[in-house]
């Protein structure tokens, strides 16, 4: 396998994005369509609803009121800026303890 491979095999098990949707995300414009995500991917229309839906739940994207269009929000042009948004202010606290974890009932 090579390093490009392992690699890619990394990312596919780590986020609930597959490295193909994330390499189309940095190519959207700020607002987009769930068709501009399939076209720019190279999959179905359907899938691409699913991984917007996903984006939404994640807070990548902003579902446009009253339109079939999603939006970036300003700090997340791309996934790797808002991952690094999302160490900063959640996982480098939750592991220094700084971030208090909410108890589990």
């Amino acid at each position: 396998m090579s390093r490009e491979e392992a690699l890619t095999e990394i990312v596919d098990k780590t986020f609930s994005l597959p490295p193909k949707v994330i390499l189309g995300y940095a190519q959207l414009d700020q607002a987009f369509t769930s068709g501009d995500l399939a076209r720019v991917c190279d999959i179905s229309r359907s899938s691409a609803k699913f991984y917007l839906k996903k984006m939404v739940e994640i807070r990548l994207v902003t579902k446009v009121p009253h339109k079939r269009r999603y939006q970036k929000y300003a700090n997340a042009d791309t996934f790797s800026t808002w991952l690094k948004d999302l160490i900063k202010l959640a996982v480098a606290p939750i592991e220094s303890g700084d971030l208090k974890l909410p108890e589990e009932e």
